[in-house]
């Protein structure tokens, strides 16, 4: 366990279990082959669908197995010459204030994949989603966070080019 940084620390959380999956992605292995955990991880679903991953899940009491597995019906992600190409979509709004998270990670990554390549949002956010960014980045998006007032942040995500040059 190494020491939690001060802003993690001053979010309440005063202990953290390290899962260093280094060794499995070294191999060439896939850390979500196989989960085990105390409840049914149903966000994570949402997630992995939008890498192209299908799950099956088996419970056991309160243990959930879930393998995540290659969706053989899931089209390819695009490539980034492919988004590059791709004609931007009109910006469609999107509402997250008030879900808990990880409630609107998924919500915007599920309306992206549903959207297609070119695709922009406006997001109404209570807080600046720091940690959707490198999500966005694997997806070959990006966003730029504007705080509009106290609890009140509109993001733009779009496609990565989109913002280059800036």
């Amino acid at each position: 366990m190494t020491a939690l940084p001060a802003p993690v620390a001053a979010a309440g959380i005063d202990r953290a279990v390290d899962l260093d999956v280094r060794p499995i992605l070294g191999k060439g292995g896939d850390p979500f082959h196989n989960l085990i955990v105390g409840f049914e991880p149903t966000p994570l679903y949402a997630v992995m669908r939008t890498l192209g991953r299908a799950a099956h899940t088996e419970s056991e009491g309160e243990t959930y197995h879930v393998w995540f597995y290659p969706d053989p019906e899931a089209p390819p992600p695009p490539s980034a010459e492919e988004l590059a190409r791709t004609p931007l979509q009109a910006p469609i709004e999107l509402d997250v204030r008030g879900l808990e998270p990880p409630r609107p990670i998924v919500t915007i990554l599920e309306k992206l994949a549903e959207l297609g390549p070119g695709a922009q949002l406006l997001v109404r956010h209570h807080r600046d989603p720091v940690l959707l960014y490198d999500k966005l980045r694997l997806r070959g998006y990006d966003a730029r966070a504007e705080r509009r007032g106290e609890g009140d942040y509109l993001v733009h995500i779009a496609p990565a080019w989109v913002f280059e040059g800036r």
